[in-house]
Parts: C-alpha cells; structure tokens; sequence
C-alpha cells in the first residue's frame, strides 16, 4: 500500500475508548468534589514520577462545556503523595483560558511526558501534552502540544503553554495524489540561562511527502527555535 495514504489510514483508524481511572485517581476526584460524570471518560492520564516514585501526576478531563460534537476540558493537573494518597500539588485552569477544546479538531489523547526536563539545576519540569486531530480524509490534520509544569509550593507552576512539538497534515485523494507535510520538534535544554532559567533549543524537522500518479518523492529540511524563560515562562525568541 502507498506509504502515504497508509499513515493517513492510520490516523484516522485510532480509536479512544472510556478508560476507567484508577482507585488513586477516584481518590483525588473525592477530594477534588469531581463526578465521573462531569469527565471526558477517554482523556484521563496518570503516570508515576520516575525521579520519585512517592508521586503520580494525574490529568482529570473535566467537561467545563459541552454542545453537539464540541466540548471543552478545564485543566486540572495533579500531583499525588501514593503512600499518603493526599494531594500535593495542584494547577487549575479554566477552560475559558487554556485552550483546551475539543470540536473541529478535536481531543484524541491527553499524556504524560516524564523526559528529563532540568529547567534549573535542581528543578525538573514535566508535560502535559495535548493530542489532536481531525476526521477530514481528503485534508487530515493531527497536532500535538506540550505544557510543562514544574512544583511551586502546594502548587503547580505552568512555565510553558501548548506549545506544538508535532503537526501533520494535507490534502490527498486517497488514491495516488498527495501533498503532506509533517513537522517534529525536539526540545533540548541548553546550559545558557535566563532569567535562571535553562534556555530551551528546539531541533525542528520539516518533512514533506508528495505523490503524483503514485510517485513518491520526500524531502526534509532542518531548523531551529529557541525558548527562553520570560516574564514568567518559556516563550519563542527569534534566533
């Protein structure tokens, strides 16, 4: 089968289906007065911390609107004490302000990202990152954003916000024409610092796939971003 159409096949093919939460995470929605009804049931997340294994990060999607084939998820990030089974950290946004919305293009996944982020030298980050898509076949989009949270107190500082690490997209007939591209960033910290905190460079690359009477041709090219920590949090700098 075409390399092409195979990986839009696949996109659409993934399907989300109710994941029960764990009894750890039931406990957090009890202290947390939250109803399993009042949740998106495919989108909970739940991951232990690999540098301490007292603690679990647990996303609950909490449903802040929903209208036919729209809804929107307020942010609540958790961090759990396993043996205590208590809360110790907590983030909470609106969905009014994090833009979390599922419609057109909609929520696929919520995940866990525990990569080694040192955003100080004593500090370690981790992310959130938010899965999209959409349903089109002949113009299928898919994206995924990054938040990375670090412990501020009895809370959880959000220093970077949905920023797109992953993106693929296009327009094809499904049969032997296609223009897709795709873009893949890799975050890297850096040993230069900003307002004390690490820089972050970002490896970005850019992939596109064309076919044209079942031909396929593919071309690459290499860029680079930068993150720097101002006014709070990470944000884009020109290079």
């Amino acid at each position: 089968m075409n390399r092409i159409f195979l990986v839009v096949i696949l996109i659409l093919a993934s399907n989300h289906f109710f994941a029960q939460p764990s009894d750890l995470t039931f406990k957090v929605m009890d202290e947390l007065s939250i109803s399993i009804d009042d949740c998106e049931g495919s989108l909970f997340a739940e991951k232990i911390l690999p540098n301490n294994h007292d603690l679990t990060v647990i996303v609950i999607p909490k449903i802040g609107k929903k209208e036919e084939d729209m809804f929107t998820i307020d942010s609540y990030v958790v961090v759990v004490n396993n043996k205590t089974k208590k809360i110790q950290q907590l983030y909470f946004e609106s969905y009014t302000t994090n833009g979390w919305e599922s419609d057109a293009i909609y929520i696929t996944e919520i995940s866990i990202d525990t990569a080694r982020y040192l955003v100080q030298e004593n500090v370690r980050a981790f992310g959130v990152v938010l899965h999209t898509r959409s349903m089109s076949q002949p113009n299928p989009y898919s994206s995924n954003f990054i938040s990375l949270f670090i412990s501020n107190g009895d809370k959880l500082k959000n220093i970077l916000k949905n920023y797109e690490i992953y993106s693929y997209g296009g327009e094809t007939d499904m049969n032997c024409f296609a223009e897709m591209y795709s873009e893949n960033k890799t975050l890297i910290l850096s040993k230069n610092k900003t307002n004390n905190y690490f820089d972050i460079n970002v490896d970005v690359l850019q992939t596109k796939l064309t076919s044209k009477d079942c031909i396929e041709t593919e071309t690459s090219t290499n860029s680079k971003q930068m993150l720097k920590f101002i006014d709070g949090s990470y944000k884009i700098q020109a290079e």
